[in-house]
C-alpha cells in the first residue's frame, strides 16, 4: 500500500526538508535496549543504530538524525520501551 521512499545522504541539508516541523524525536540512550524495532517504521530513513557509549562493542542502539526527521511520532509510537520522545523543534 506505501512505498517507502528512498533517502539520498549526499543531498544537500536545504533539500531534505521543505520546513521545520513542530516537533522532533529524541531518544533517550540510556532507555534504549537495541531492538531496533523503531527503525522500519521511519518513513525519511532518519532513524539509524550507532554504538552505545557505555558499551560500543556490545550493544547498538538508536540515534535521530535531526536534520532528516519529520516529526511524524511513528518511532514513539512503536518503540516498545517508551524511550523515545517527541520534543518541540526549538529544543532538540
Amino acid at each position: 500500500m506505501f512505498e517507502k521512499k528512498e533517502v539520498n545522504p549526499a543531498v544537500g541539508k536545504a533539500d531534505r526538508k521543505t520546513k521545520t516541523p513542530v516537533v522532533l524525536a529524541i531518544i533517550d540512550q540510556k532507555g534504549c535496549t537495541g531492538c531496533h524495532a523503531c527503525i522500519p517504521f521511519c518513513p525519511v530513513d532518519c532513524i539509524e543504530a550507532v554504538p552505545g557509549a557505555e558499551h560500543p562493542d556490545f550493544m547498538r542502539v538508536v540515534e535521530v538524525d535531526q536534520e532528516r526527521c519529520i516529526g511524524c511520532k511513528l518511532c514513539a509510537k512503536y518503540c516498545p520501551w517508551e524511550t523515545i520522545f517527541m520534543v518541540p523543534s526549538a529544543e532538540a
